[in-house]
């Protein structure tokens, strides 16, 4: 992966109340999935379960105008036909798989979808968490700039038009690495699979999730990365995913979408407020393994 890097703002010190707090999500790119805060971590992600027959493999793209892969226009969460990634490759940006005319990846198995950024709202008088997105095609990585308030969230991702599974993979892997000046502080930061049964109806394309009945977002998260300037591969077993949701289903079965969160830490020891964070990463070279 082609590290470009961007001068990240360092986050002064922030003032404000401290714990975990659920928050509604706010997108700054309408074509993206939506992303919650998430608590405490849960039961293991690979809720017990009867496996079910192996997924269609999607319509293969094909080369198209200017070298790149053409795929399906239309977006259809249909989970039990969800589609099987050849080699599990979800995307790497390349000018293959990008296409900076509409802002969507295409990839040899057929999908298609979007990236997109969101962060929670202002908990702390004033100060926010705060998102920016997009594909770097020269360097061909996705980068988020992502500001952390005290006791906030931001986070970004790929969204999938199609219900894919992985239930044939062990995991999954990608390349992420820290622009010169971000600063994690005690922040986490985390990758969470987007999941059909914990996507809301609202959506568009809907979800299975009803949010008049309960909370949905209950996306399986890995555990925390500690960011480096140095590009780094991170390989993530199914087994590491924990989610305090229930799943019906095997949720490597029912991936919709791929999101990282970088997440206020825990207050000080003196009892000050939640500490805040501030980076710019890049994201590459996505694959389920």
């Amino acid at each position: 992966m082609r590290n470009s890097v961007a001068k990240v703002v360092r986050l002064s010190a922030l003032v404000g109340a401290g714990g975990a707090l659920s928050f509604a999500v706010f997108f700054s790119n309408c074509g993206g999935s939506e992303g919650p805060r998430t608590g405490a971590a849960g039961t293991s992600g690979g809720v017990a379960g009867t496996s079910g027959a192996a997924g269609a493999t999607g319509t293969a793209g094909v080369t198209g105008a200017g070298g790149r892969f053409t795929c399906p226009s239309d977006s259809t969460l249909n989970c039990p036909s969800a589609i099987t990634l050849t080699g599990g490759h979800v995307t790497n940006f390349s000018p293959e798989e990008w296409s900076p005319t509409d802002g969507k990846y295409c990839n040899a198995s057929g999908l298609r979808g979007s990236v997109f950024s969101y962060s929670g709202p202002t908990v702390d008088g004033g100060n926010i968490s705060s998102n920016s997105h997009g594909v770097d095609a020269a360097a061909g990585n996705f980068r988020l700039t992502l500001m952390a308030g005290s006791a906030g969230y931001a986070g970004g991702g790929v969204s999938f038009d199609r219900c894919v599974t992985a239930a044939a993979s062990t995991g999954i892997k990608y390349t992420v690495s820290m622009a010169d000046g971000g600063d994690q502080m005690n922040c986490t930061f985390k990758l969470q699979l987007q999941t059909f049964e914990q996507r809301p109806t609202t959506q568009s394309p809907p979800g299975a999730c009803d949010s008049t009945a309960g909370s949905c977002y209950g996306f399986p998260a890995s555990p925390s990365v500690t960011l480096t300037t140095t590009p780094q591969t991170i390989t993530v077993p199914w087994a590491n995913f924990t989610t305090g949701a229930t799943h019906t289903n095997p949720f490597m079965g029912q991936i919709v979408g791929l999101q990282w969160q970088l997440e206020s830490g825990a207050p000080l020891e003196d009892g000050g407020a939640q500490t805040a964070c501030s980076v710019e990463v890049r994201i590459d070279d996505i694959d389920f393994i």
